[in-house]
Order: structure tokens, then C-alpha cells, then sequence
């Protein structure tokens, strides 16, 4: 059995992730509970997730059709909770646009963790 236990980036207190406890070691998963590394010492997984952060929540991400059939969709994150993490499709914008725009009114909640979600390499 193994138990798991947040970890806050000791800077400034903010929730990055979780670490599992393996026998003697430790495995870092980020807030999507995506495991970031093989077992190791404490302070390894610590360091990992601290250098992952909150990056995961200003990226792109493919959201994969829950059928299987048709393409994945584009979408950015809004919010992450423990159990849950909310998206939302991106938007083209107009040319010359900085920021990424989303579609509220179309966002998908899903249990973490999920597979349905791949980050845009």
C-alpha cells in the first residue's frame, strides 16, 4: 500500500503536485496525478515537482474524443482541483492577437486522473 501527500513549493506555499511514498522512496505526479519520475529520494521529488510548477496550466493540451472516433481537440486549462480538472477548447483569434483565447461555454470537466488529456508537443 502506499500513500500519497501534497507538496508545496517551499518558495511561496503553492500546491504542485503530489508525492507518493514507495517502500523507502518517493514519486513525484504533478496536479494532473501524472507520475514525473521513478522512485527517489525525497528531495529529488521535491526538486521535480518545483521545477514542473503551474506550467502544466498555461499550455496547450489535447483533449481526445470520448468515443475514440473524430480528432483531439485543443483546449487550455481552467481549473484543477484534487478530484477534477476543468478545460475549455481554444479559439482562433484575430491575427496579431497575444493571449489565447477559450471557449467557456463549451468546457468538459474530468476526474483525475484521466488519459483523455495529452500535452501539445
Amino acid at each position: 500500500m502506499s500513500t500519497i501527500f501534497d507538496h508545496l513549493r517551499s518558495d511561496d506555499g503553492e500546491h504542485v503536485g503530489y508525492i507518493e511514498v514507495v517502500d523507502d522512496l518517493f514519486v513525484p505526479h504533478d496536479l494532473l496525478h501524472r507520475r514525473r519520475g521513478e522512485p527517489m529520494e525525497l528531495d529529488e521529488a521535491e526538486a521535480v515537482l518545483d521545477a514542473v510548477g503551474l506550467r502544466a496550466l498555461a499550455e496547450d493540451w489535447l483533449l481526445d474524443p470520448t468515443d475514440g472516433i473524430g480528432e483531439p481537440l485543443r483546449v487550455r486549462i481552467q481549473e484543477v482541483t484534487r478530484t477534477h480538472v476543468t478545460v475549455a477548447p481554444t479559439v482562433d483569434g484575430a491575427a496579431g492577437e497575444v493571449a489565447k483565447r477559450i471557449d467557456p461555454a463549451a468546457s468538459v470537466t474530468l476526474a483525475l486522473p484521466t488519459d483523455r488529456l495529452c500535452p501539445v508537443e
